[in-house]
């Protein structure tokens, strides 16, 4: 008769050990040992307590006696503690599916909305115009082409202080600016001059001194032209250049790229332009830019419209990247859009966005006449 003694002493110290254990409602158990003064004493009815709660109390009676009815409580106990278990679970499965099929509608609205509006943005050139060459600072070979035709030297260009000015003169100006600038933003740049009459000339082969293109920039007279064919001007450069060749376009760096800048200002006649393989690849390479800055007498002289139009859509089928930048300025008009033009060749045709994707606003409001450009 000495073991029910320290029976209820053991089942005691073994309800004090486990409750710490317990992982699903440890404050239950000390809640119901505060009102009832132990753990054993409540199984029957309370039956809507935790499963740990009534799993601790029936190892106690087990300890304490040797009855049927609180060995088959303490069985009834456990199996109803699976099935309590995975009702709640099943019941939190629920709800948290609930609740993710109606955040997931309300994600599916926002998504629509802002699909709608993209429809009516810029559309971007096609994959195979994008360009696939790292957007990288590399050296520049820039040959600068000058047409020398009469209408670079009729005085219709209005000047800063209001006089009227020809165009060779702002060119040979702006072009020295253009190659100073960009020898001060990477003195590794190359510049070379061609210079237009009815045949291409290589004037100043390439050097990094803009001191020596400048030197024999303005000496440069017009002339009489006749006609003008664009396919021996390639040739020349052809002839000049090497581009490079690499084994991975997309991955490596070129060494330095070539890029051509022709300024253009004839209007009678269509352009002739049969090119040969040798110069298509040359267009097609990825490291060769064919940039356009067209002078024209635009709205001034209705019989020639349609001619320098016809001209500029020549110039602008010649890319078939869709990264060459192309200008055209009115004669008649300020001095400093031909200026604001040369300014916008500075960026470097690797790191430069596509043309119709460019803005040079600082606000929405500055440039009216670029409102339909966005970045």
């Amino acid at each position: 008769m000495e073991t029910p003694e320290p029976g209820p002493a053991d089942g005691e110290e073994r309800s004090v050990e486990l409750r710490p254990r317990t992982r699903s409602n440890p404050e239950g158990a000390e809640d119901r040992r505060s009102s009832t003064g132990s753990l054993g004493g409540n199984s029957s009815s309370n039956m809507p307590q935790p499963a740990v709660g009534n799993r601790v109390e029936g190892e106690g009676e087990a300890s304490a006696s040797d009855s049927l009815p609180s060995s088959s409580a303490a069985a009834a106990a456990q199996a109803s503690a699976p099935v309590a278990a995975a009702a709640a679970m099943a019941s939190t499965a629920n709800m948290t599916l609930a609740a993710a099929a109606e955040r997931a509608k309300e994600r599916v609205k926002p998504t629509q909305q802002q699909q709608q509006p993209a429809l009516s943005t810029a559309i971007s050139p096609p994959a195979d115009y994008q360009l696939k060459v790292p957007r990288v600072n590399c050296p520049e070979k820039v040959i600068i082409c000058l047409d020398l035709s009469e209408e670079m030297s009729l005085p219709k260009l209005e000047s800063f202080n209001g006089t009227k000015t020809n165009a060779l003169n702002i060119c040979q100006k702006m072009i020295e600016m253009f190659v100073r600038t960009k020898h001060k933003i990477d003195k590794r740049h190359e510049f070379a001059l061609v210079v237009i009459n009815d045949d291409a000339l290589w004037l100043s082969g390439f050097t990094s001194d803009p001191r020596e293109l400048c030197s024999c920039l303005y000496d440069l007279e017009t002339n009489v032209c006749e006609s003008f064919n664009l396919e021996d001007l390639l040739n020349v450069i052809r002839q000049k250049i090497e581009l490079p060749l690499m084994e991975n376009v997309q991955t490596i760096p070129p060494p330095y790229v070539v890029r051509t800048v022709l300024i253009y200002s004839r209007q009678a006649g269509q352009l002739q332009f049969n090119p040969c393989e040798a110069v298509s690849k040359m267009l097609q390479s990825p490291y060769f830019f064919f940039d356009v800055v067209y002078l024209h007498n635009g709205a001034e002289e209705h019989a020639n419209d349609t001619h320098w139009r016809e001209n500029y859509t020549s110039f602008c089928n010649l890319d078939s990247k869709g990264m060459c930048y192309r200008f055209e300025v009115s004669l008649s008009g300020p001095a400093i859009e031909l200026h604001n033009c040369m300014a916008k060749l500075l960026a470097h045709p690797l790191q430069r966005p596509f043309q119709s994707h460019a803005s040079y606003s600082l606000l929405e409001d500055d440039d009216p006449q670029d409102a339909d450009v966005t970045i």
